[in-house]
């Protein structure tokens, strides 16, 4: 017969199952209460660093250095803030404000900053890029029907098709793609 009381070296401590399992959820809470002030002080930190898009976006607003290098042309503060305000609004890419920029379809009216890229200039565009096309074709034709044609002729068609498609990537940047963006502006600014 053994009759160790629970003073006695030998005696056995059973935990109450649910009381363990209690300790067991409330030490994982403690876990995740902890993970989740790591996971803000993180998450404030790289909104603090020189390198995230938040401080990028207020160092181009504050210092008009930072916009040029950042966007390729300059501008007073309150424009420069409303081309941040209009970046995050309408989710644009640098790229796609120097190309409204550099297109003319960025524009200051009464201090107020509006996209204008008329659809006209889009069909326009096309028509550029449609010549173009028509112009590649028609050298391609003639380097192939062509009797006899020596390494000079094939490098020059292929310089020139070259030089054609870099034309139609510019009529696309500088008549079609604006107007798309200023589609896209419209549409987020009506929701």
């Amino acid at each position: 017969m053994d009759d160790r009381s629970s003073h006695s070296a030998g005696a056995k401590i059973v935990a109450f199952p649910a009381v363990a399992k209690s300790d067991r959820v409330e030490a994982q809470s403690c876990h995740i209460d902890a993970m989740q002030e790591v996971l803000v002080a993180i998450d404030a930190a790289i909104k603090e660093a020189e390198w995230s898009p938040d401080h990028q976006d207020q160092l181009a607003i504050c210092d008009e250095q930072a916009f040029r290098r950042r966007f390729g042309f300059a501008v007073n503060r309150l424009q420069r803030e409303q081309i941040i305000a209009l970046k995050h609004e309408a989710d644009l890419t640098d790229k796609e404000i120097r190309i409204l920029r550099s297109s003319g379809s960025l524009v200051f009216r009464n201090g107020k900053l509006a996209v204008m890229a008329p659809t006209l200039i889009a069909v326009w565009g096309y028509i550029q890029i449609l010549l173009l096309f028509l112009l590649m074709f028609l050298s391609v034709l003639a380097a192939v029907t062509a009797k006899k044609m020596g390494w000079p002729g094939i490098v020059g068609i292929t310089l020139f098709n070259m030089l054609l498609l870099l034309g139609m990537n510019l009529s696309n940047d500088v008549f079609i793609w604006p107007q798309r963006i200023r589609k896209r502006v419209q549409e987020r600014q009506h929701r």
